[in-house]
């Protein structure tokens, strides 16, 4: 299998269980009401870095500016993520999101080349901010209703 497909593969799954456990855990029927649709966010993130980390060749600056356009794009255009840009929350949770974000965009890539350990420092980092939003998420989520 090529590393563009293990890419998209791994980047599809990452963002299945990354947006279920941040965004709609422990409210599964609320997930299922997005979909199809959601299915666009899932299938179109990772094609489109797969895309430009293997078939264009961006170097990581390129992907990395890339993946905040994308990140604004879906929380804050399509979305409507008010976290993001409403002070002084936004302070907190726009590092948060740049570390959600680089989860989902980075380590699928670290993984397909064998660079995790190359790159543990941040993958710790990126892998704890979101355990911990995910923790968060449910807490909150079971706790509200």
């Amino acid at each position: 299998m090529n590393d563009f497909l293990k890419y998209f593969i791994i980047g599809i799954l990452f963002w299945v269980v990354v947006d279920y456990s941040t965004a709609f855990n422990p409210n599964f029927q609320v997930w299922l009401s997005y979909m199809p649709e959601i299915w666009l966010f899932y299938i179109g993130y990772p094609l489109m870095f797969a895309y430009l980390i293997y078939k264009k060749m961006w170097d990581a600056r390129k992907i990395f500016y890339s993946m905040l356009i994308a990140a604004f794009v879906v929380e804050v255009v399509l979305s409507h993520n008010a976290l993001l840009y409403t002070l002084p929350i936004m302070l907190v949770m726009i590092p948060i999101a740049v570390c959600i974000y680089g989860f989902i965009t980075f380590v699928p890539e670290w993984i397909v080349e064998n660079r995790v350990i190359e790159n543990k420092k941040s993958t710790i980092l990126f892998t704890f901010v979101w355990v911990i939003v995910s923790i968060l998420s449910f807490v909150t989520r079971t706790n509200s209703g």
